[in-house]
């Protein structure tokens, strides 16, 4: 059986609505899916209704997940929380307020832009993403593709959108333990996503000594090596083991397609069993 449980919808910064998603899932054979939308679970009830409106020949399981920002030493880091109760207030009062700040960002984003002589509008973002549901870096970055600015995604964030940028905004900066602490009041379990892109693996190590219940071993960025270090750490520490694509359907983000990484359940058996 395969899974993926790290996937991306238009509800945060990918371009496949839920419904998309699910259909895709079920095109590749998933038994389980996971949304995981950033600092967002709005998405979760538009997947859940595409589900109700299946034929009862389609089956797959769907687990509740978000991807939450948190900040470490000035480094930008990533919790996945999946089964927690939807409806805890304190984890809705906490996503509400990042969506605000989000909009914030994204429009001083523009500013800065506009002011560095790269002439994008809100009014565009809106044209060329009507369906979106929260607009990020990778939105803006396509604008300014389209503007000439930059020949790919990954070009933009190596150039205009880069974090010493004067273009660039940062987050609102949230303390690990405290996203950890939320997704645990609500409920859920809180894993650690795709450590390679934590700048370094010492950070990586510091971070255990924090409440984490698991970690995403298998994801796009890592390879065998990386997968058996991160096995390896999540054992001595007492972690399961997650995996998933971390799928947008950006053009030049990897993965390319929805199905080019997908993970075996038996690899995620642990994690599976406590949902």
């Amino acid at each position: 059986m395969l899974v993926d449980f790290h996937m991306h919808s238009i509800y945060s910064d990918g371009v496949k609505s839920p419904a998309e998603l699910l259909r895709h899932a079920l095109e590749c054979n998933l038994s389980m899916m996971a949304l995981t939308d950033h600092d967002e679970i709005d998405g979760i009830k538009a997947l859940r209704t595409a589900q109700e409106q299946l034929d009862s020949t389609e089956t797959i399981k769907i687990i509740n997940g978000c991807e939450f920002s948190a900040d470490y030493k000035d480094k930008s880091i990533h919790i996945l929380g999946y089964r927690f109760d939807e409806t805890n207030q304190e984890l809705r009062d906490f996503i509400t307020y990042f969506k605000s700040k989000r909009e914030d960002r994204i429009d001083e984003i523009i500013k800065r832009c506009n002011n560095a002589g790269y002439l994008i509008s809100k009014a565009d973002l809106l044209k060329k993403f009507p369906k979106t549901q929260a607009y990020g870096r990778p939105h803006i970055g396509q604008l300014l593709i389209d503007g000439g600015y930059a020949k790919d995604i990954n070009d933009v964030f190596k150039g205009i959108l880069r974090k010493d940028s004067p273009c660039y905004v940062p987050k609102v900066k949230v303390d690990v333990p405290y996203i950890i602490d939320i997704i645990h009041k609500a409920g859920g379990l809180a894993v650690m996503a795709h450590p390679k892109l934590v700048s370094s693996d010492e950070y990586v190590v510091e971070m255990l000594a924090y409440d984490f219940d698991g970690m995403e071993v298998y994801h796009t960025k890592h390879n065998a090596d990386d997968v058996k270090r991160y096995k390896s750490l999540a054992k001595e520490h007492n972690l399961f083991i997650t995996g998933g694509s971390d799928y947008h359907g950006i053009p030049g983000k990897a993965p390319d397609k929805f199905g080019d990484f997908l993970v075996s359940a038996e690899d995620v058996s642990e994690f599976i069993s406590l949902l």
